[in-house]
């Protein structure tokens, strides 16, 4: 670190939040770092915490870096003043009204923006970016002592002040349920203040506060019908009545609309059939909630988009997005959708959420299509998924989360490049099944598996094949029949880390690798067989809890050793055969039983010779009928 230039370091600290992670903690490391972190503007420049309450700690912190770097800090956002400093907020209000200097942007949707606080904010002469959605009324009280979250609004004289002590003033963030003047007043003014970036939303159901006016709708028309739609980059609107002629319209007036999101279209003034949505500056489009009767095909042509987001149109049967920019796709709650045609070349994350009509087959087909997919998150009813080995598809991480788990039937993965594997079904574990689960087949087949979860309550058969894996976890709630079982398959090239097994019945576990780390079984029964194959060795194996029924298991290990074999609550265990190879399991009959280990101490760690050649370490703990190995041998 001693070498590393400057300009290194301080791209380092870069990546260190300045409240999170505690910039100042580090800076005493030297003489050197000190100077850099305390004396350099770019890394104080930004203030934004997250969606998350501070604890007392965190907000100290905050409030000591906002008043130490006070120059330095330029941007401030806060999602919600709230939920972020609690009862602490009064405090960081009083310092970013009073003591801040040189802040250009102010970008926090709840600050009570009293005409008072505008008129003494010292930061007014710089400030670029204001959030003006709403704020609460603090006209009559000391705001410095107590804060009582009445609901007020933007009036004129708001505007007027910004214009007045605003001379760079460029970016405009307005709610117009929060507006309380006439349309033609709001025109002069933004005609004034000659912004380059307005930002409008408009709330018009039980969600907001306020219920939007008849003046706030008309103020809404005002502006999109004025000179300044042409510099109106955001839009939100909630059950705003609005056509689909008027949307497509909006569209072409907005020529540099980056972001809109839209609730509700009108179902009385929609078209029936097909519908296209085409925008040249669209970034960011969200629709929810569109009317279900009549939207059947939708085109959105948007050579921008970067993220699209649809969800609740229930009579949608064609879905195309024509875009080679578009990076994030989530679809929810299209239970007519059956086919869907992305054009993109550079998505990354697809999400697809109770959109039960789309086949196993477009699913693949979008995915080979779109080679550069690395997350794909799928919810709701399935049957059977099967993605085929392509040798360019990018997946990395498969999230498959079963509404239904009557539906499933087979799963079948083969994907080169994935590394995160989760199939879980979303039920009650406590509660008892009133319809027979049916059996589910798992076949995956990928090169470097880092991890991987199996949660479903009834599995035929898992198969995994790999080069390397590095956890992997199988979950089967508790069984209530010994008919539940299955068999479970997993080889790994080089090395298998980490694999463990909740609650599952089995008939047979075969389990193949260069190098095993651990193998946990947790509450289960094998009935079968456990078949473990290593070319090296096999750090660990641990029995915990097993069934009643399970009196005694046989293991056939092929391997130079296990390093350690634990036994723990294992009441009903007696004994454990090891068998040298698969041969030796069918010919058992024909051995004799003279050589065993017996563990004299249970909660002991023992060694002895008959084994220690291949079981380095055995440990039982609270088994108190178990005798030990016994290890066949012919007459």
């Amino acid at each position: 670190m001693e070498n590393l230039p400057n300009e290194v370091l301080l791209t380092i600290f870069g990546f260190v939040h300045p409240v999170y992670d505690v910039i100042v903690r580090i800076s005493p490391v030297c003489h050197r770092w000190n100077e850099i972190i305390h004396k350099t503007p770019s890394l104080w420049e930004h203030f934004h915490p997250q969606l998350a309450e501070l604890t007392k700690r965190e907000r100290e912190i905050a409030f000591r870096c906002l008043r130490k770097f006070n120059t330095f800090i330029k941007c401030i956002r806060v999602p919600a003043l709230d939920v972020v400093f609690g009862d602490d907020n009064l405090l960081f209000i009083h310092i970013v009204t009073l003591e801040m200097t040189n802040i250009t942007c102010l970008d926090i949707p709840s600050f009570p923006w009293s005409l008072q606080q505008l008129l003494a904010l010292k930061s007014t002469k710089n400030l670029k970016v204001i959030n003006l959605y709403g704020f609460s009324d603090l006209s009559n009280v000391q705001w410095t002592h107590s804060l009582y979250h009445q609901v007020s609004f933007i009036n004129q004289g708001h505007l007027q002040l910004l214009k007045e002590k605003c001379p760079q003033l460029k970016v405009l963030k307005l709610s117009v349920n929060m507006l309380r003047l006439p349309g033609n007043a709001l025109i002069n003014i933004l005609d004034d203040l000659k912004l380059k970036d307005l930002q409008i939303s408009a709330y018009n159901n039980s969600e907001s506060n306020i219920r939007m006016s008849h003046n706030g709708l008309k103020l809404l028309k005002s502006l999109l019908t004025s000179n300044h739609a042409s510099v109106i980059s955001k839009l939100d609107l909630h059950y705003v009545s609005i056509g689909h002629k008027e949307l497509r319209l909006l569209l072409k007036l907005l020529s540099s609309l980056r972001y809109l999101k839209l609730r509700f279209l009108d179902i009385f003034r929609c078209i029936t059939g097909y519908q296209y949505l085409e925008s040249k500056s669209l970034e960011y489009l969200e629709l929810d909630n569109l009317p279900a009767q009549h939207i059947l095909n939708l085109k959105c042509s948007m050579p921008k988009l970067r993220r699209f987001m649809l969800s609740g149109c229930s009579s949608l049967r064609c879905l195309q997005v024509v875009s080679s920019l578009l990076q994030d796709l989530h679809l929810n709650f299209l239970p007519s959708l059956r086919s869907l045609h992305i054009t993109a070349t550079s998505l990354k994350q697809m999400e697809l959420g109770h959109c039960e009509l789309l086949m196993s087959e477009t699913i693949d087909k979008v995915l080979k299509k779109n080679i550069k997919i690395q997350n794909c998150t799928i919810t709701g009813r399935l049957k059977i998924f099967k993605l085929s080995r392509n040798e360019d598809v990018r997946l990395t991480n498969l999230r498959m989360w079963m509404t239904d788990i009557f539906q499933i039937q087979r799963i079948e993965v083969h994907c080169p490049t994935l590394q995160l594997f989760h199939l879980c079904s979303h039920h009650d574990p406590d509660g008892d099944f009133a319809l027979p689960v049916p059996e589910a087949c798992i076949d995956l087949q990928c090169t470097d598996l880092v991890e991987a979860l199996v949660d479903l309550p009834r599995l035929t058969s898992v198969s995994i094949n790999c080069r390397t894996m590095s956890n992997l976890m199988l979950n089967v709630e508790k069984q209530t029949t010994a008919a539940r079982c299955g068999v479970i398959r997993i080889a790994a090239e080089e090395t298998l880390s980490n694999f463990t097994v909740v609650n599952c019945i089995l008939n047979r576990v075969e389990i193949s690798a260069g190098k095993i780390g651990r193998l946990d079984f947790i509450k289960c029964r094998i009935k079968g067989v456990l078949k473990v194959e290593s070319e090296s060795y096999v750090g660990l194996i641990c029995l915990q809890d097993m069934e009643e029924s399970q009196k005694n298991m046989d293991l056939i290990t092929s391997c130079y050793e296990i390093k350690e074999l634990i036994l723990e609550e294992c009441f009903w265990l007696r004994t454990i055969t090891l068998f040298a190879n698969e041969r030796q399991l069918c010919r058992s009959s024909l051995m004799s039983w003279t050589e065993s280990y017996v563990v004299q101490e249970p909660q002991r760690e023992d060694r002895c010779s008959n084994v220690e050649s291949l079981v380095k370490v055995i440990k039982a703990e609270n088994c108190p009928i178990f005798t030990g190995l016994l290890i066949p041998s012919f007459h």
